[in-house]
C-alpha cells in the first residue's frame, strides 16, 4: 500500500514572491533573495523576515536547502509551470464550480483586454485544437 502525499500549504502572496525569485534565478541565499525583493520595494524587508517566510517554504516542502561552507542556498522542489496550473485549477473548482468556460469567459469580459491579447488567445485556441486532432 502506497502512502499518499500530504498536500502543500497553499502559497500566500509573500512566498510566491519568494518562488517567483527562485523560480527565475535558481538556486539562491536568503541574502540574494532579499536583495531581489527589496529592489522593487519602497519599504524594504528585513533579513529575518524573508529568512521566516523561507524556513516556512522548505518546511511547507515548496522549497529545499543545502549547505555549502557557512551558506544555505535554496532551490525550488515544486516546478513554476505545475504550480501554476495547480493554482489555476484550485481558482477554476472553488470560484467557477469547476468550469473552464466560465474562467476564460471571466477573463474575455475583463475590460483591460486588449486586440492583441485576444488574438493570441485565437491563436493559442487553434494551436490546441491542431494538437487535438
Amino acid at each position: 500500500m502506497t502512502m499518499k502525499k500530504k498536500p502543500r500549504h497553499k502559497l500566500s502572496p509573500a512566498n510566491l514572491e519568494i518562488m517567483k525569485i527562485i523560480w527565475d534565478k535558481g538556486e539562491l541565499t536568503i541574502t540574494e533573495v532579499l536583495k531581489t525583493i527589496n529592489k522593487k520595494r519602497t519599504h524594504p524587508l528585513r533579513r529575518t523576515t524573508v529568512q521566516v517566510q523561507m524556513a516556512r517554504l522548505e518546511e511547507y516542502r515548496w522549497l529545499k536547502r543545502r549547505k555549502k561552507g557557512r551558506t544555505y542556498y535554496y532551490s525550488a522542489i515544486a516546478g513554476k509551470q505545475k504550480t501554476k496550473r495547480d493554482i489555476l485549477d484550485d481558482i477554476k473548482t472553488r470560484v467557477f464550480g469547476g468550469s473552464r468556460t466560465e474562467l476564460v469567459r471571466c477573463l474575455l469580459e475583463d475590460v483591460h483586454i486588449n486586440s492583441e491579447e485576444i488574438e493570441e488567445l485565437r491563436e493559442l485556441i487553434q494551436s490546441h485544437n491542431k494538437v487535438k486532432t
